[in-house]
């Protein structure tokens, strides 16, 4: 009687629900901070002379609330998934989870300083 075949491996393209959830993450979190440039530069646009008030506050509220606030939930989404790249993918090399924290130790200070460099 022959034996039975070695059990398949994985293909070493695929990946698991935690590579996906962590790129996810760094995506929304890019999708975010893209979201909030855009309104913080809506918020710039020149309104016509006949803008009510309210217009015109809702306009400020643009660029000083709601962009800055979009940006920065979509930069804790982007460290918290390159913290978590670096963290909790055990196959990558030492020096790339190493960068990833470096990367993540970044962007945390640009908004630490606040710097006009995120919101142009």
């Amino acid at each position: 009687m022959r034996e039975p075949p070695p059990p398949m491996m994985s293909a070493p393209m695929m990946m698991d629900r935690k590579k996906i959830m962590i790129a996810a993450v760094i995506a929304l979190g890019l999708l975010f901070l893209m979201v909030g440039a855009m309104l913080v530069d809506l918020s710039k646009t020149v309104l016509p002379s006949t803008a009510t008030p309210d217009q015109v506050i809702a306009q400020e509220n643009l660029g000083r609330v709601w962009g800055p606030l979009v940006a920065h939930f979509g930069i804790f989404l982007f460290v918290l998934g390159l913290f978590a790249a670096a963290v909790y993918a055990e196959d990558l090399d030492v020096f790339v989870r190493l960068f990833l924290l470096i990367v993540a130790f970044v962007a945390l200070l640009l908004v630490l300083a606040n710097s006009p460099t995120i919101f142009g």
